[in-house]
Order: C-alpha cells, then structure tokens, then sequence
C-alpha cells in the first residue's frame, strides 16, 4: 500500500514513447503507477496549501505562489487519475485508453502547450468538468487566470511584499483552515493578477479543489484498498479537513 520509488512513471513511460503506428499495450502494473502518482500528486497539493496558510503572514509573496502550486498539482492528479500524461523529455503527451480488446493501451493526445497549460486543459476538456468553475483552461495571457496572477509573483519587478518572519502557531493555521472550509462552494472568483497577491481567493480555490479531488475518488472507488489507506494522509490528520460548505448567497470572507 506504499507509495513507489520516484521517477518511475515517467521512467517507465518514457521507454515507450515516441508511439509508433501499433499503441503498445500497458500491463495493470503500469496502469497503477498513473494512480499511484494521481494520490501522490494529490499529497503535494495538500502539502503546498498548507505551507500557503502558514506563510499568509509570514511571506505573502510564498503564500501565492505556494496557493497556486496547490492548485496545479490538483490539476496534475485528477489528470493522471484520468490516464493523462506529459513527458517533458520526449515533448509528448498520452493518455493510457481501453481499446475495443478491453486492454489497455497507449495513445498520443493532441494538446498543445506547457506542462502547466496542458493539465489545466485536459481537465476542463472533460465532460464531468467543463461547466464546473473550479476547473478552467490556464492561461498566462489572461490576466485573471491562476497562472497570470503566479506569473506576477514569481517574475515581476519591485513587488516588494516583504514582512518580518514570524510563523504562526499550529491552532493558528488549524482555525484558519476550518475558516477556510466554511467558504460556499464556488462563491470565489478568479485571483486577479491586479490584485496580487490575493491570497483569499487563491486560496480558497485551492482547498475546494483538493476537496474536490477528495470526493471524486470517494465516489468511483470507495472501497478500494490503496485510496482507503491514504485518503487521510497522516502528516496532517490533525489539520487539514476535506470539507466545504455548500453553495448559498453570503459573500465569501476569512476575515
């Protein structure tokens, strides 16, 4: 029920690629690494929210940055768990399919753009996810996209939004999040590149949507024995919830 050795799924997928005119056929054992690295990527999500709250004081300029990873690497996991994959060593993207022999097999997507584009996009392509407003294409050229307002933090001059460290006490950060958990469902917008850092709104759409990633594994494999296991990631049992509420009219504040 453990997690395997880094690198192996791109190690692994990268031996079969460039495809060529016969898809090769994946044994379950490779099919399991794209889970694997879908909860493990869901792991680094919650890892990167949490840094994000305790640093909300401490380094505005971390705490964005480290809200809009949360985010992506959400993206990453509902992408893998999908079957999507990008190799940035042979500049490909797959996604592992069934073809009509019921086996599973390799097949070359046609999506153009970054690593980061490229997962925000397959996601928002899918059906379950289109007119869902936590999932949306990310592009940098839009200055009210979560990558424009990283973009901004990461890369502009004299931001300048620096503050003495002081890092908060664990209740601190565990009160925040329940704060954060109360916030209805969707009644956030964009962050805005304008707004740097707007660590509200990039926050609270990076819970909802470790949250989201929580439930939609919850309700297609419930009972399967290596999301049982870490569904509850013990490094934060004691403050992370997976829990928000649902959509009414109050305007969202955590305040």
């Amino acid at each position: 029920m453990g997690f395997p050795e880094p690198g192996i799924l791109s190690n692994e997928f990268k031996t079969l690629l460039p495809i060529g005119t016969h898809p090769p056929v994946l044994p379950h054992n490779q099919c399991q690494l794209l889970a694997s690295a879908s909860v493990e990527m869901w792991h680094r999500a919650i890892h990167s929210f949490l840094w994000s709250v305790a640093l909300t004081e401490a380094s505005p300029l971390w705490a964005s940055v480290s809200g809009y990873y949360a985010s992506h690497f959400v993206m990453r996991a509902f992408a893998h768990s999908m079957g999507f994959f990008k190799s940035f060593t042979k500049r490909a993207a797959i996604q592992v399919v069934m073809d009509r022999s019921g086996q599973f097999v390799l097949s070359q997507v046609d999506i153009r753009g970054g690593e980061h584009a490229f997962y925000w996009k397959v996601i928002k392509k899918h059906p379950d996810f289109a007119s869902n407003p936590l999932f949306r294409e990310n592009s940098e050229r839009d200055e009210h996209s979560d990558s424009a307002h990283r973009t901004f933090a990461n890369y502009t001059d004299h931001v300048n939004s620096f503050t003495p460290i002081k890092f908060p006490e664990f209740k601190w950060i565990a009160e925040y999040i329940e704060k954060i958990s109360r916030i209805r469902l969707y009644s956030v917008d964009k962050p805005s590149r304008d707004d740097y850092p707007d660590l509200q709104n990039v926050q609270i759409l990076a819970f909802q949507r470790i949250v989201a990633f929580h439930d939609f594994l919850d309700e297609r494999v419930p009972t399967n024995r290596f999301w049982r296991t870490h569904r509850r990631p013990d490094w934060c049992r004691d403050i992370m919830l997976f829990q928000v509420e649902e959509p009414r009219l109050e305007s969202p504040s955590i305040a």
